[in-house]
Protein backbone atom coordinates (compact mmCIF):
# COMPACT_ATOMS: atom_id res chain seq x y z
CA UNK A 1 0.00 0.00 0.00
CA UNK A 2 1.43 3.39 -0.94
CA UNK A 3 1.79 6.17 1.57
CA UNK A 4 -0.71 8.93 2.17
CA UNK A 5 1.57 11.39 3.89
CA UNK A 6 5.06 11.75 5.32
CA UNK A 7 4.68 13.27 8.80
CA UNK A 8 6.90 16.25 9.48
CA UNK A 9 9.94 15.44 11.60
CA UNK A 10 9.03 11.77 11.80
CA UNK A 11 10.41 8.76 10.02
CA UNK A 12 7.12 6.87 9.85
CA UNK A 13 4.85 7.11 6.85
CA UNK A 14 1.09 7.29 7.51
CA UNK A 15 -0.88 4.69 5.59
CA UNK A 16 -4.59 3.98 5.77
CA UNK A 17 -3.78 1.00 7.99
CA UNK A 18 -1.73 3.02 10.47
CA UNK A 19 -4.38 5.75 10.61
CA UNK A 20 -7.13 3.15 11.07
CA UNK A 21 -5.36 1.77 14.12
CA UNK A 22 -5.04 5.17 15.76
CA UNK A 23 -7.46 5.69 18.61
CA UNK A 24 -8.94 9.20 18.60
CA UNK A 25 -9.35 10.99 21.91
CA UNK A 26 -12.74 10.81 23.60
CA UNK A 27 -13.88 14.17 22.17
CA UNK A 28 -13.56 13.05 18.59
CA UNK A 29 -14.63 9.47 19.32
CA UNK A 30 -17.95 10.60 20.79
CA UNK A 31 -18.49 13.21 18.11
CA UNK A 32 -18.01 10.69 15.28
CA UNK A 33 -20.15 8.09 17.05
CA UNK A 34 -23.06 10.50 17.48
CA UNK A 35 -22.65 11.91 13.97
CA UNK A 36 -23.75 8.63 12.37
CA UNK A 37 -26.31 7.68 15.01
CA UNK A 38 -29.69 7.23 13.39
CA UNK A 39 -28.45 6.98 9.82
CA UNK A 40 -30.60 4.74 7.63
CA UNK A 41 -28.89 1.84 5.88
CA UNK A 42 -31.91 1.38 3.64
CA UNK A 43 -31.70 4.97 2.34
CA UNK A 44 -28.79 4.25 -0.01
CA UNK A 45 -25.21 5.50 0.14
CA UNK A 46 -24.24 8.00 2.81
CA UNK A 47 -22.03 10.94 1.92
CA UNK A 48 -19.05 11.89 4.09
CA UNK A 49 -16.74 14.87 3.63
CA UNK A 50 -13.33 15.19 5.27
CA UNK A 51 -10.39 17.57 5.11
CA UNK A 52 -7.81 14.92 6.00
CA UNK A 53 -7.26 11.15 5.88
CA UNK A 54 -7.25 11.25 9.69
CA UNK A 55 -10.99 11.88 9.75
CA UNK A 56 -11.83 10.07 6.53
CA UNK A 57 -10.72 6.89 8.31
CA UNK A 58 -13.11 7.61 11.18
CA UNK A 59 -16.05 7.57 8.76
CA UNK A 60 -14.85 4.19 7.41
CA UNK A 61 -14.82 2.75 10.92
CA UNK A 62 -18.38 3.69 11.71
CA UNK A 63 -20.52 3.16 8.61
CA UNK A 64 -21.29 -0.42 7.53
CA UNK A 65 -23.15 0.55 4.36
CA UNK A 66 -22.19 2.09 1.04
CA UNK A 67 -20.17 5.25 1.55
CA UNK A 68 -19.40 8.08 -0.85
CA UNK A 69 -16.39 10.12 0.24
CA UNK A 70 -15.54 13.66 -0.85
CA UNK A 71 -12.50 15.73 0.06
CA UNK A 72 -12.25 19.36 1.09
CA UNK A 73 -9.24 21.61 1.39
CA UNK A 74 -6.13 19.79 0.18
CA UNK A 75 -7.45 16.28 0.86
CA UNK A 76 -7.57 14.05 -2.24
CA UNK A 77 -10.47 11.67 -1.66
CA UNK A 78 -9.83 9.70 -4.87
CA UNK A 79 -6.27 8.85 -3.84
CA UNK A 80 -7.44 7.91 -0.36
CA UNK A 81 -10.23 5.64 -1.64
CA UNK A 82 -7.85 3.84 -3.97
CA UNK A 83 -5.89 2.77 -0.87
CA UNK A 84 -8.75 2.37 1.58
CA UNK A 85 -11.26 0.01 -0.06
CA UNK A 86 -9.86 -2.95 1.84
CA UNK A 87 -10.56 -1.15 5.13
CA UNK A 88 -14.17 -0.16 4.45
CA UNK A 89 -17.16 -2.22 5.66
CA UNK A 90 -19.16 -1.74 2.50
CA UNK A 91 -18.76 -0.26 -0.99
CA UNK A 92 -16.57 2.85 -0.98
CA UNK A 93 -16.50 5.45 -3.73
CA UNK A 94 -14.78 8.80 -4.14
CA UNK A 95 -17.10 11.53 -5.40
CA UNK A 96 -17.01 15.21 -6.19
CA UNK A 97 -19.73 17.52 -4.93
CA UNK A 98 -20.97 18.32 -8.42
CA UNK A 99 -24.65 17.48 -9.10
CA UNK A 100 -24.79 14.04 -10.72
CA UNK A 101 -28.35 12.95 -10.00
CA UNK A 102 -27.41 11.10 -6.80
CA UNK A 103 -29.01 12.66 -3.73
CA UNK A 104 -28.37 11.72 -0.12
CA UNK A 105 -30.42 11.19 2.99
CA UNK A 106 -27.44 11.10 5.41
CA UNK A 107 -24.47 13.45 5.12
CA UNK A 108 -21.51 13.99 7.44
CA UNK A 109 -18.76 16.59 7.35
CA UNK A 110 -15.61 16.68 9.46
CA UNK A 111 -13.64 19.90 10.03
CA UNK A 112 -14.97 22.37 7.46
CA UNK A 113 -12.23 24.64 6.12
CA UNK A 114 -12.72 28.39 6.53
CA UNK A 115 -11.99 29.25 2.91
CA UNK A 116 -14.33 26.65 1.37
CA UNK A 117 -17.03 26.10 4.03
CA UNK A 118 -19.76 28.24 2.43
CA UNK A 119 -19.21 26.75 -1.03
CA UNK A 120 -19.25 23.18 0.27
CA UNK A 121 -22.29 23.75 2.51
CA UNK A 122 -24.23 25.02 -0.53
CA UNK A 123 -23.05 22.06 -2.62
CA UNK A 124 -24.12 19.61 0.09
CA UNK A 125 -27.54 21.24 0.25
CA UNK A 126 -27.99 20.72 -3.50
CA UNK A 127 -27.12 17.04 -3.06
CA UNK A 128 -29.48 16.54 -0.11
CA UNK A 129 -32.90 14.95 -0.31
CA UNK A 130 -35.78 16.84 1.33
CA UNK A 131 -35.35 16.53 5.08
CA UNK A 132 -31.84 15.06 4.76
CA UNK A 133 -29.70 14.92 7.88
CA UNK A 134 -26.33 16.67 8.11
CA UNK A 135 -23.82 16.06 10.92
CA UNK A 136 -20.87 18.44 11.17
CA UNK A 137 -17.86 18.06 13.45
CA UNK A 138 -15.89 21.27 14.04
CA UNK A 139 -13.23 22.32 16.54
CA UNK A 140 -12.55 25.48 18.55
CA UNK A 141 -9.21 27.14 19.24
CA UNK A 142 -8.75 24.71 22.13
CA UNK A 143 -8.10 22.05 19.47
CA UNK A 144 -4.37 22.74 19.82
CA UNK A 145 -4.41 20.80 23.12
CA UNK A 146 -5.64 17.59 21.43
CA UNK A 147 -3.20 14.92 20.18
CA UNK A 148 -4.83 14.95 16.72
CA UNK A 149 -3.59 18.52 16.24
CA UNK A 150 -0.07 17.81 17.45
CA UNK A 151 1.01 15.32 14.79
CA UNK A 152 0.79 15.02 11.00
CA UNK A 153 -1.40 14.74 9.07
CA UNK A 154 -3.51 17.47 10.67
CA UNK A 155 -7.32 17.11 10.54
CA UNK A 156 -7.59 20.42 8.63
CA UNK A 157 -5.43 23.37 7.60
CA UNK A 158 -7.79 26.29 8.26
CA UNK A 159 -10.63 24.83 10.34
CA UNK A 160 -13.89 26.71 10.74
CA UNK A 161 -14.96 27.30 14.33
CA UNK A 162 -18.35 25.94 15.52
CA UNK A 163 -19.74 29.42 16.23
CA UNK A 164 -19.32 30.48 12.60
CA UNK A 165 -20.53 27.13 11.32
CA UNK A 166 -24.14 27.79 12.29
CA UNK A 167 -24.16 31.03 10.29
CA UNK A 168 -22.76 29.26 7.23
CA UNK A 169 -25.32 26.46 7.42
CA UNK A 170 -28.30 28.78 7.79
CA UNK A 171 -27.10 30.94 4.90
CA UNK A 172 -26.93 27.91 2.59
CA UNK A 173 -30.33 26.34 3.23
CA UNK A 174 -29.66 24.16 6.26
CA UNK A 175 -31.56 24.30 9.55
CA UNK A 176 -29.27 23.56 12.53
CA UNK A 177 -31.39 22.02 15.28
CA UNK A 178 -28.95 20.62 17.85
CA UNK A 179 -25.37 21.18 18.92
CA UNK A 180 -23.20 19.40 21.48
CA UNK A 181 -19.83 20.49 22.84
CA UNK A 182 -17.45 17.82 24.16
CA UNK A 183 -15.10 17.99 27.16
CA UNK A 184 -16.14 21.41 28.37
CA UNK A 185 -15.35 23.15 31.67
CA UNK A 186 -17.10 20.69 33.98
CA UNK A 187 -15.43 17.58 32.60
CA UNK A 188 -12.06 19.35 32.43
CA UNK A 189 -12.39 20.24 36.14
CA UNK A 190 -13.29 16.66 37.08
CA UNK A 191 -10.31 15.38 35.07
CA UNK A 192 -7.94 17.67 36.97
CA UNK A 193 -9.45 16.57 40.29
CA UNK A 194 -8.99 12.90 39.31
CA UNK A 195 -5.33 13.58 38.54
CA UNK A 196 -4.93 15.31 41.91
CA UNK A 197 -6.53 12.38 43.70
CA UNK A 198 -4.07 9.99 42.06
CA UNK A 199 -1.15 12.14 43.20
CA UNK A 200 -2.56 12.13 46.74
CA UNK A 201 -2.70 8.34 46.72
CA UNK A 202 -6.51 8.17 46.69
CA UNK A 203 -7.48 6.14 43.60
CA UNK A 204 -11.02 5.76 45.04
CA UNK A 205 -11.51 9.53 44.87
CA UNK A 206 -9.96 9.48 41.42
CA UNK A 207 -12.45 6.88 40.17
CA UNK A 208 -15.39 8.96 41.42
CA UNK A 209 -14.02 12.04 39.70
CA UNK A 210 -13.60 10.10 36.44
CA UNK A 211 -17.19 8.88 36.60
CA UNK A 212 -18.32 12.47 37.17
CA UNK A 213 -16.16 13.56 34.22
CA UNK A 214 -17.85 11.05 31.92
CA UNK A 215 -21.30 12.05 33.12
CA UNK A 216 -20.60 15.70 32.29
CA UNK A 217 -18.65 15.12 29.09
CA UNK A 218 -21.38 16.43 26.77
CA UNK A 219 -22.17 20.12 27.19
CA UNK A 220 -24.73 22.45 25.58
CA UNK A 221 -23.61 23.56 22.14
CA UNK A 222 -23.28 27.22 23.16
CA UNK A 223 -20.33 26.24 25.36
CA UNK A 224 -18.21 25.45 22.29
CA UNK A 225 -15.66 28.25 23.06
CA UNK A 226 -14.79 26.34 26.26
CA UNK A 227 -14.65 22.90 24.61
CA UNK A 228 -12.26 21.66 21.91
CA UNK A 229 -14.77 19.82 19.69
CA UNK A 230 -18.45 20.30 18.86
CA UNK A 231 -21.05 18.40 16.81
CA UNK A 232 -23.82 20.27 15.00
CA UNK A 233 -26.85 18.49 13.57
CA UNK A 234 -28.92 20.09 10.80
CA UNK A 235 -31.65 19.23 8.31
CA UNK A 236 -32.21 20.32 4.76
CA UNK A 237 -34.64 23.23 4.86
Amino acid sequence: MTSLVQPANHGDVCTVGSLYLRNPTMEYSQAFDLAVLGWDLAAGPALAVASSPVHAVEWLKRWPGALHLAGSGDFDAADFVSQARGWAWGPLEAVTLEPTGCRYNDIAWAEPETRTAATLAAALRRLARPGARLSVIASSRLRRHLPAWQTAPLPARQPLEPGVLGQVLRATGWQPHHSTAFHGPRSILWTRLAQLAERLGRPDWGDRCLFAMRASYKEPGWLWPLAPVALTLARAA
